[in-house]
């Protein structure tokens, strides 16, 4: 049994070390994608966490200066990170362009619920709110317009940051990994100096985490070591709390999180960047960008290393679960970044430019950014929309007037299966599509692209069917249908 609890035990710990892609570097910015949306954004706000901030793990063997300089990534912009390669990629800064820095470590979904809401941040008990072991702070800086120290969570730094998300017309968010990742490494921690486990204790940890060695085999040998110090049993008894109470503040504080923002700035660009693995480790590298010694993870049983394997996916999917299903409901554009590449628990030289790249190449199109009143980056089929529109797929009612929520005409339809198919004939009867008339043309679309893309259509053909409570005589909207031929042709 106690070993069966100590496995148990170090599957949790694990859960928690775990955050984060399989190793693919991508060292060049992709030119095509930053030609075409130089210019399209004049304020850009990094939200997020520590990752985001551009925490640096890697460190100078022969600059103490810069490493000091570069230990506080709170609201700063750090060199080489994704946002400053954005920013100076897309932003035209020599025209009034900015970028507004507003990450910093240790932040989670309730960090950023303080910042958004007066009524939460009055209420707020949460005993680690701007967690110290993360948050590095300036206690002695003071705003000269206001007279008080810049602290995080201060009023005034509530004000000025929600002043800069109204303001802003690109925000990019990467948080969650804090909230039940270094969320119970802040409460493990706690729970041994409560027991007296000793310096010795935490000071092994650290050695035997030092290099990012997050496996099972690894963590189960910290697990000894608690049960050596005798924190064993308390470690047994709040994790479990601790876990449920991370995963449903993650899970509740979302949306509420995506809300806060789009009711500051319901037109904005936003883009959520997606957790990722980082338990494979790409190239270290020195401050200046130079290569240095390349870390590789260890050597591991094949079961071992399939249990890693199989946590790392449950982590990713519970993780990214609830920021891929608010993309369909607030119309914010979700970024996939697995691939980015990491020195320890943050990215690496490499890893910042591929979740650059991610971030570039999912922006909306210039084609339909802030042409058409009913088509704004909010919209729930808005990438959908922008892909028909671009790709000549449906076209728009008028130049500020995509149509959305108009009926789906025959001649639209037509004029789209048309266009799925390669060919240019043109109808212009005004009467309105069925579901049943979308269904059978998404059919035709996609038996001539394979049988893949049959079976999804007719997937799809019974979810519209459906949708329509069977009413195959009922219409769809032009934006329903951007929808599903997106589906068949993307």
């Amino acid at each position: 049994m106690r070993k069966i609890i100590r496995k148990t035990l170090a599957v949790v710990l694990a859960l928690l070390m775990l955050s984060g892609s399989f190793v693919c570097f991508a060292a060049e910015l992709n030119q095509e994608a930053v030609d075409a949306h130089f210019g399209q954004y004049k304020n850009y706000v990094l939200l997020g966490d520590s990752a985001a901030s551009g925490y640096r793990d890697e460190v100078s063997d022969n600059d103490a200066n810069y490493n000091e300089a570069n230990k506080d990534s709170v609201y700063y912009r750090v060199p080489g990170a994704y946002a400053d390669i954005i920013t100076k990629a897309i932003i035209d800064e020599d025209n009034g362009g900015k970028m507004v820095p507003l990450a910093a470590p240790g932040y989670r979904t309730i960090e950023m619920r303080y910042m958004l809401e007066d009524d939460f941040a009055a209420e707020c008990t949460d005993e680690y709110l701007f967690h110290t072991s993360h948050l590095y702070v300036y206690e002695d800086e003071v705003c000269d317009c206001h007279n008080v120290n810049l602290l995080p969570g201060s009023e005034h730094f509530r004000d000025a940051f929600k002043e800069s998300i109204a303001e802003a017309d690109l925000i990019t968010l990467g948080i969650g990994g804090n909230d039940w990742g270094a969320y119970l490494g802040w409460v493990i921690t706690d729970i041994l100096e409560e027991q007296h486990a000793g310096d010795k204790y935490i000071n092994d940890l650290a050695e035997l985490f030092k290099d990012g060695n997050f496996d099972l085999a690894t963590v189960e040998k910290a697990v000894e070591i608690a049960h050596i110090a005798g924190a064993l049993p308390a470690l047994l008894q709040r994790l479990p709390k601790a876990l449920e109470y991370g995963l449903s503040n993650f899970y509740t504080n979302w949306d509420i999180m995506i809300q806060d923002i789009y009711d500051l700035n319901p037109d904005v660009t936003l883009m959520v960047v997606g957790m990722s693995d980082n338990s494979i480790k790409g190239k270290h590298y020195d401050y200046n960008g130079v290569e240095g010694e390349k870390i590789t993870a260890q050597e591991q049983p094949a079961e071992i290393a399939g249990a890693v394997s199989m946590i790392i996916d449950f982590i990713m999917g519970v993780g990214n679960a609830p920021m891929i299903e608010g993309e369909k409901k607030f119309g914010y554009t979700f970024v996939d970044i697995d691939g980015a590449s990491y020195v320890d628990s943050h990215y690496d030289a490499d890893g910042h430019v591929f979740v650059a790249n991610k971030i570039i190449e999912a922006l909306p199109s210039k084609e339909v950014y802030n042409k058409y009143t009913d088509v704004t980056p909010g919209h729930k089929y808005y990438s959908e929309i922008e892909f028909c529109l671009v790709n000549g797929i449906l076209t728009p009612e008028s130049e500020t007037s995509f149509g959305a929520d108009n009926a789906l005409t025959k001649g639209e339809l037509t004029n789209a299966i048309n266009a799925a198919n390669g060919k240019e004939d043109r109808s212009e009867d005004g009467g309105k599509a069925t579901a049943l008339s979308l269904a059978l043309g998404l059919l035709g679309v996609s038996a001539k692209k394979g049988f893949v893309s049959f079976f999804k259509a007719f997937t799809l053909t019974y979810k519209i069917l459906t949708s329509k409570s069977f009413n195959i005589s009922a219409s769809v909207t032009k934006a329903e249908a951007a929808y599903y031929f997106a589906q068949i042709c993307a």
